[in-house]
């Protein structure tokens, strides 16, 4: 096993690579694992059997949980855009630009800049990977700001929300934007295609790409289920719809949330098993992630322990809200033979996800101050830097900000309330006066949330 690069305050302050595309000497690129990271669209932990979700089937992602390392309390932020820059800059939305989920060109002018930030694709190709990325981008533009390049992606294809000014469609007659089949690069569509399938076939294909080159891969590999609209898949009894992509007033129909759960965990089982046929499977390091809780509008059931025995509940779907319902999301991390099975019950959130990756990899260190805490100790690989374990997470949606322990949160007006799991009522604000020992939970809450407002480095 390589030796940890460890995220010191001078590391922090250092450049990238000065040759990008080089690994570092005396450390080839050969020697790296891959890293596949895979995130799902409006996915809380109630939808998943390994975390107790009873409504969907789930089954490789069961199996990726029982052999790899399960977290039980990671953090999102409630929409897709923050939680998504978040995990490829390691930086909370108030430090990296993208504070609202980003969807209406009209209105929504920011984008996650490369001239300021820095992503993982940055990292992984400084460090000799073979980078790519697909499914769905939505932290700019794609027409106006092709971003994904000057991010550290060397090949890509997104989902583009808009061409020339029309909406598109993600599922059915889907429409794409990025490296096209014959080599040159815009929109296209694919008239009999299903979106989904289309992605997952590119994600194979760049594996096989990078294996044809003798290098190893960061594939990052956004899906797009199970987001609305929810329509048939290829293995509903219906046949396949096409509608458009942001349909405001019209969802579809909630009877197909469960074929798109089903489906979602199907590619990801297609991937896993492309990957063991390849034989790729025990050098890669597989991170799933949730990007934000299930729509609002879903119900689903899920069994969590409880002081009498295990008990099922029903969970609303909380995308957009700040409660556990639309920010506690799935985080499962494998790497077979390397990472020991095992569930961890300490506190993860998305900023967390870079600094892992540099460690377990062995990445040049980031060229901005980021927030993230590495957990790569915390997986049970040898040789990984001892790092402090989270006492809270922050949780950010435009200009509301809150940060959350295992037991309280704590929002930017000063309501401070106990922390209750999806399926149980929100706790009302706790009323003064406090304990002693809740005076100081709320004081070190309020100082967490101080911290990261005013975070330069450390």
């Amino acid at each position: 096993m390589f030796a940890p690069l460890l995220l010191s305050a001078a590391l922090l302050a250092a450049g990238p690579a000065s040759d990008a595309g080089a690994a570092p000497a005396g450390n080839p690129a050969a020697d790296r694992p891959n890293v596949l990271v895979i995130l799902a669209d409006d996915l809380g932990v109630e939808a998943l059997g390994c975390y107790g979700g009873v409504s969907y089937e789930t089954p490789h992602l069961d199996r990726l949980a029982a052999g790899g390392r399960r977290f039980e309390f990671c953090f999102s932020n409630p929409y897709c855009s923050p939680s998504r820059a978040e995990l490829l800059t390691g930086r909370e939305p108030l430090h990296n630009g993208i504070p609202r989920v980003i969807f209406d060109p009209k209105k929504h002018r920011e984008f996650l800049d490369p001239a300021t930030e820095q992503s993982l694709g940055n990292l992984f190709q400084d460090a000799g990977y073979a980078t790519a990325a697909a499914g769905k981008w939505q932290l700019s533009f794609l027409t106006e700001r092709d971003t994904p390049a000057a991010l550290g992606f060397e090949r890509s294809r997104f989902w583009p929300i808009q061409i020339d000014g029309a909406r598109t469609s993600r599922y059915a007659e889907p429409s794409f934007w990025g490296d096209r089949p014959d080599g040159t690069r815009g929109p296209w569509t694919v008239p009999d295609g299903y979106g989904p399938d289309e992605y997952n076939a590119f994600v194979r294909g760049e594996i096989d790409r990078a294996r044809a080159a003798d290098r190893p891969f960061f594939v990052y590999y956004a899906m797009l289920l199970p987001h609305f609209p929810w329509e048939p898949t290829p293995d509903s009894d219906v046949p396949l719809k096409r509608t458009s992509s942001l349909a405001s007033s019209d969802h579809g129909d909630k009877k197909f949330f469960p074929d798109m759960v089903a489906y979602m965990d199907r590619l990801v089982g297609r991937t896993l098993s492309h990957l063991e046929e390849t034989g790729t499977l025990e050098n890669t390091i597989v991170v799933f992630l949730g990007d934000n809780g299930c729509q609002r509008g879903i119900t689903s059931r899920r069994t969590i322990p409880g002081p009498e025995g295990p008990r099922t509940v029903t969970v609303a779907g909380g995308k957009g809200t700040m409660t556990d319902a639309g920010t506690h999301v799935p985080l499962i991390v494998s790497w077979p033979g390397t990472i020991p099975a095992g569930v961890d019950e300490g506190l993860v959130e998305f900023s967390d996800v870079l600094p892992t990756l540099v460690d377990l990899c062995d990445l040049p260190a980031p060229r901005n101050p980021i927030n993230g805490v590495s957990f790569a100790d915390r997986l049970g690989v040898p040789g990984m830097p001892e790092r402090p374990d989270r006492d809270w997470v922050h949780i950010q949606d435009k200009k509301e900000r809150q940060v959350r322990s295992r037991t309280h949160m704590l929002n930017d007006k000063g309501r401070f309330r106990p922390a209750v799991p999806p399926g149980s009522e929100p706790a009302p604000p706790l009323s003064v006066p406090l304990s002693p020992e809740l005076q100081a939970e709320r004081a070190r809450l309020a100082a967490a949330l101080k911290a990261v407002k005013t975070f330069d480095g450390p």
